[in-house]
């Protein structure tokens, strides 16, 4: 079984952008999505609220596991588009019994904006839950995860 890319040597820029996003809250998990240039720091949230803030990006997008069943954030706003995966593989998780919990995040990497990304993203997110549980995979495990979200949330 493979498991998440080694948390050593994470980009420093994820380290401030994490500290600087959520300075009274210590860094718990560090993520990178096996094959793709993705990072996810986290650390759970005091709510249920799943908080993502994209320096790539320069956005911060919030939902519920009730918002995202329509796409929309906390404030029943759309989500970004970078924001989506993360939403369906958390949604789709969660839907399959995986007790998921609110986080904060800081996500970032080195894919083009578009497309990829957004896939590089899922594909973290999926590694990310599993990794919190302590739960084995493979990379494969992860695309099945990420291209049900697609076919199912995405393209809904």
């Amino acid at each position: 079984m493979e498991t998440p890319l080694p948390t050593t040597d994470p980009p420093l820029r994820l380290l401030v952008a994490f500290q600087q996003a959520y300075p009274d809250q210590p860094l718990t998990w560090i993520i990178r999505a096996p094959g793709r240039d993705m990072w996810i720091a986290a650390a759970r949230a005091n709510s249920e609220r799943f908080t993502i803030y994209s320096p790539d990006m320069e956005g911060r997008a919030t939902f519920t596991l009730q918002s995202a069943k329509s796409k929309r954030s906390h404030l029943q706003r759309p989500l970004p588009q970078w924001g989506r995966y993360p939403a369906g593989v958390t949604l789709l998780l969660a839907q399959e019994g995986i007790d998921v919990m609110g986080l904060n995040m800081v996500v970032m990497g080195g894919e083009t904006p578009g497309p990829r990304y957004d896939y590089a993203l899922g594909m973290a997110f999926a590694a990310l839950w599993h990794e919190i549980y302590d739960r084995p995979f493979t990379t494969d495990d992860l695309i099945e995860i990420v291209d049900r979200t697609r076919r199912e949330y995405i393209e809904d």
